[in-house]
Parts: C-alpha cells; sequence; structure tokens
C-alpha cells in the first residue's frame, strides 16, 4: 500500500558517481525572473500526498512561477532511486529520508540534504488492538510485514532484540496484515490507519520517531555541484517551498484537488486525514522556533550513531557533508 522503496542500497554507486561528474541538470545562469526563469526538476519521494504539500502548494499559488521558477515535479515509486537521479543529474532536486543520505555519503556519492520537510518521520509499525500487543517487545512472536533492508527496522530490530519477529514480505498491499489479526504491517500514520478505519478495521501503531528512530523525512537533497555552481537557485526554491507550506495549510481545497491530480487514489477525504496529521510533522519539532525546513546537528549525529550502533555505517561521516541550513529562508 505504501512505499516499498526509494531504495539505493549500494547499486549503481560507479554510475551514479560518473554522472556527478558529467554535470547537473540545472541552468548555470544566476539571473531569472517570471520572463527568464529557471527550469527547475524535482524528484518526489513517492506518489504525491501532503507530507510534500508546500511544493504542490507552491505550484498551485504559482509561487514558484513569482519567484522565477520554472518547476517541474515528478512522482517517484516502487524501483525509483532518487539518490542515484539526483547525484547523476538527471534531477536537480530530490526527496529522500536522511538516512539514506548517511548511506550514500558512506559510499562516496557527494549528495547534500539542504531542506527537512518533515521534523518527524510518519514511519510507523501498524497493530491490530485485538491482538494484545502492548509495547514494541510484543511484535516478538509475531508476523511481521515489513521491508528488512530499512535502516529503520534495521535499528530498532537491533534496539529492541525483535530476534523471534517472523518477517513477511512486505509488497505493499494490507492483505496479509488484514487476513492476519496478530500480524504487524509497517505503514505511514497518514496512510494506512486512515485506509483501515474506512474498511471497519480497528488498529493502533507505534510511531518509530516515538521508539526512539525519527530520520529527517522528506528531505530535499542536491548534489555538491549543484550547491558551488548555482546557491541562488536553492535560495529562491527552499524560500518558495517554505512559502508553498503556509499557502496549503491557507488553501486546502485547493491544493488537495491539485494532488489529486496526481495521485488519483488518493482521494480528497483521505488528503484532508493526511494533511491533517502532517501539519504537527511539518510545523513542529525545531520547525516551532528555526522556520519549516531546519535541521540540527544534534538530531544527524544521533542518526550517524545510531546507525553505527546497529552496524549500517562503518565510516566516520563529516556532519557538515551530510547536511546544510544555509540556505533556508531564515539564513537569507
Amino acid at each position: 500500500m505504501r512505499r516499498k522503496g526509494n531504495s539505493f542500497i549500494k547499486v549503481g554507486i560507479v554510475a551514479v558517481l560518473a554522472g556527478v561528474l558529467a554535470g547537473c541538470s540545472g541552468n548555470s545562469s544566476s539571473t531569472f525572473s517570471q520572463s527568464n526563469p529557471i527550469k527547475v526538476t524535482q524528484q518526489m519521494s513517492w506518489f504525491a500526498q501532503p507530507e510534500m504539500g508546500g511544493h504542490f502548494a507552491a505550484e498551485a499559488g504559482e509561487i514558484y512561477k513569482k519567484a522565477g521558477l520554472e518547476v517541474t515535479i515528478q512522482q517517484g515509486g516502487p524501483q525509483v532511486s532518487n539518490v542515484q537521479l539526483v547525484a547523476s543529474g538527471k534531477v536537480d532536486f530530490a526527496m529522500s529520508q536522511a538516512d539514506e543520505v548517511i548511506l550514500a555519503r558512506q559510499e562516496g556519492i557527494p549528495i547534500v540534504a539542504i531542506y527537512a520537510n518533515l521534523q518527524t518521520n510518519p514511519q510507523t509499525l501498524i497493530y491490530h488492538k485485538s491482538s494484545g500487543i502492548q509495547k514494541i517487545t510484543d511484535l516478538n512472536g509475531k508476523n511481521v510485514y515489513v521491508a528488512t533492508g530499512f535502516p529503520y527496522w534495521k535499528y530498532l530490530a537491533y534496539k529492541y532484540k525483535l530476534d523471534k519477529v517472523q518477517i513477511q514480505t512486505y509488497n505493499g498491499s494490507l492483505t496479509g496484515f488484514i487476513a492476519d489479526k496478530n500480524a504487524v504491517q509497517q505503514g505511514y500514520a497518514t496512510n494506512e490507519p486512515f485506509v483501515l478505519k474506512a474498511q471497519g478495521i480497528d488498529v493502533d501503531w507505534f510511531l518509530n520517531a516515538d521508539l526512539g528512530y525519527n530520520p529527517y523525512g522528506n528531505v530535499v537533497i542536491t548534489t555538491e555541484k549543484m550547491i558551488k555552481e548555482q546557491p541562488e537557485v536553492i535560495k529562491a526554491y527552499l524560500k518558495a517551498t517554505t512559502e508553498g507550506w503556509d499557502y496549503y495549510y491557507n488553501h486546502s481545497d485547493e491544493v488537495n484537488q491539485l494532488i489529486n491530480t496526481y495521485n488519483k487514489d488518493y482521494m480528497l477525504d483521505h488528503l484532508a486525514f493526511a494533511q491533517d496529521v502532517a501539519k504537527e510533522f511539518v510545523f513542529g519539532g525545531d520547525a516551532v522556533k528555526n522556520g519549516v525546513g531546519y535541521m540540527s546537528e544534534e538530531r544527524w549525529k544521533t542518526l550517524v550513531d545510531q546507525m553505527k550502533e546497529a552496524g549500517m555505517v562503518t565510516k566516520d561521516i563529516p556532519l557538515n557533508e551530510l547536511y546544510t541550513n544555509d540556505y533556508l529562508p531564515a539564513k537569507q
């Protein structure tokens, strides 16, 4: 039902690095306006939905256009590697999870996180209320539909000693979970709870962030090359996106109509639900004080340390290689 991947898992590293050296898809000019717009391509992390709403709102409200940008939004999906797309220069910006950025840098791929759409990651582990599950260690002995290659599962399985879980192949479907009242399913707080409730299925869930694993979600990534050559484009893009988030929550119906044209599987009532859930993820946390998009050194250090602890990271990675806040509106 949701997010089989945005995984790059060491695939095509040589091709990616070659693409980085070959160039970036953006324009080289830093002089742009509505009459002379800069063309920008943004690759989304998945099919269109409210967790990306600020970007769609900036399109709906012509905020990108007024900023002198001609933005093409491309949806993500299964088998799409956003890290490879941005690193090879096929797109200017892409969305990823913060932990994927760390894995990419460990492989020598020079991508950088420049904006966090979500302060809190909406990844969840969903269970039937009737299952008797009360704490995360109760997953032991249960069938769990999860993509085991995801960093969040590797960390949670390590931290909570989930060594007796019966892993079931996660294929994006809820069928197995619905049939087995003792099963657990990976998901997103913005999605599966709504879908399951609509089918009369009573569930609860663990938010992975509450379990101690909270990588920034839907971070906008770009290349070191883009940062060096087109900083003004980045500033204009992020400023317009930030304005888009405010526009989204002031013009919900308009923007959700646009999102629905991209993703027909999300009905308007589902979009309204997801938007409401996502609001705290976008505007909460450090965004309250520092603005939407902000990322802290402490959060990145914690994430690197967790991934080292679980054996996913084996190298020392300078934090300043992973992210920057330099292009956020508050810095301009």
